[in-house]
């Protein structure tokens, strides 16, 4: 696809607009200037390898703009999604952020992979349009989109200095890989080469190896050999959902033997045989009452994917920043976001945008527990989160220990 032809498809709305058209019974008596809508706006991989983790993203934040509007919108206006494909790439996600400021967006849910995001982020802050994203770890963004102040940048996933810290955790402890030796294997953009240093510096074990692999390249058994080449105890994987599949194939196909441990969200409801004895740092979010009643609602898709979770948080929260903050604009949301996410505010929870009208004119602080997590976001507008050690054995993904976020606050135990 060229970009001119991209350029038209989102102009076009390529991820389709949803608000305006649906809300004729909830919205009543509302004036004509009342009624303009709030434009927000998707920018997620709709196409491609990660077609599966964007649309259900999509679907998400559809459902969380179904929840506003269905308690009467933001501030008695109506919210209308824009939903584009980024394929993944950071150009095509930056002409699709342009069309967007063109067409008066406020704030945005994405990008997915880090790459995207790291590349949009000083340009939303350039233009005072609020980012946030469900799943962009890579540390660099701790510190993206701030200008004059303010960070128009924020995530409803945690740092991967956390899934670093917990990585090396497995890797080098006794009772789970216990490796000395260790080959890293990560996929080869900012996210994975990012994270793979993070947990070169986190380790107690030697690195042997440290591979960073093209998910789109035709045959992977030289990247198998060269994480082999010196006999690791364990490998260190880095990837994302739907961009692992080829270098598990070549490993499984070959006579080499050791324990992986996966970076977050990968291990899924069927897991292949060829994992036993696999570990993961898998984020804990999916174990939320928030993330049970997100399925419920978006029952015809269940299992969610990956991230699904974070997607609806993101939006929700800009949502309820702009219901508190009382202006409708990226600079309002930025200002606000951190005080609706967390603190010792009133509880509300997954689609009770009405309970967020009812406090905010009450003068009440809010507390939002998503359903992802009770996404309590730090001064960087990221969460700190729990990580589970997961474990095959016998098929299926044992939960083996709960790393709390006092772990991660003290560094870890090392």
């Amino acid at each position: 696809m060229t970009h001119s032809d991209t350029r038209r498809g989102f102009l076009r709305a390529a991820g389709g607009a949803v608000g305006v058209g649906t809300l004729s019974g909830c919205l009543g008596t509302l004036d004509a200037e009342n009624a303009q809508p709030v434009r927000f706006g998707a920018i997620l991989p709709l196409s491609g390898p990660l077609e599966q983790v964007g649309t259900h993203g999509k679907r998400a934040v559809e459902q969380a703009v179904a929840d506003v509007n269905r308690a009467g919108g933001i501030r008695g206006r109506p919210v209308e999604l824009t939903a584009l494909d980024s394929e993944a790439s950071p150009d095509v996600a930056l002409e699709g952020y342009r069309s967007l400021v063109d067409a008066g967006t406020v704030g945005f849910v994405g990008g997915l992979v880090s790459d995207a995001s790291l590349a949009l982020a000083p340009k939303a802050a350039e233009d005072g349009v609020m980012e946030v994203s469900p799943a962009s770890t890579n540390p660099q963004l701790t510190d993206a989109g701030r200008t004059n102040g303010r960070k128009f940048f924020g995530r409803t996933v945690p740092s991967d200095i956390l899934q670093a810290i917990a990585m090396a955790k497995i890797l080098d402890s006794l009772q789970y890989a216990g490796a000395e030796t260790v080959s890293l294997l990560a996929v080869d953009n900012a996210f994975g080469s990012d994270l793979a240093a993070e947990i070169e510096a986190n380790l107690d074990a030697d690195v042997v190896a440290n591979v960073g692999y093209d998910p789109s390249a035709d045959s992977f058994e030289g990247t198998i050999e060269t994480v082999f080449a010196d006999s690791p105890d364990a490998v260190g994987f880095v990837s994302v959902p739907g961009q692992e599949h080829g270098v598990l194939d070549a490993y499984a196909a070959s006579d080499y033997h050791a324990p992986w441990v996966f970076s977050a969200g990968m291990f899924g409801n069927d897991v292949p045989s060829s994992y036993e004895g696999f570990y993961s740092a898998s984020l804990s979010s999916v174990q939320t009452e928030g993330y049970f009643r997100l399925s419920r609602r978006l029952s015809d898709i269940a299992p969610l994917a990956p991230y699904a979770a974070n997607a609806y948080d993101a939006m929700f929260l800009m949502a309820a920043a702009a219901e508190k903050a009382g202006t409708v604009s990226g600079p309002a949301i930025a200002d606000s976001i951190q005080s609706v996410s967390g603190g010792s505010g009133h509880t509300v929870a997954v689609g009770e945008f009405d309970r967020v009208r009812s406090l905010v004119d009450a003068g009440r602080e809010l507390n939002y527990q998503g359903a992802a997590s009770g996404v309590d976001l730090t001064d960087a507008l990221e969460p700190l989160s729990s990580y589970i050690v997961e474990h095959v054995s016998s098929g299926r993904a044992e939960q083996l220990e709960l790393l709390q976020r006092q772990f991660f606050q003290n560094g870890g135990d090392r």
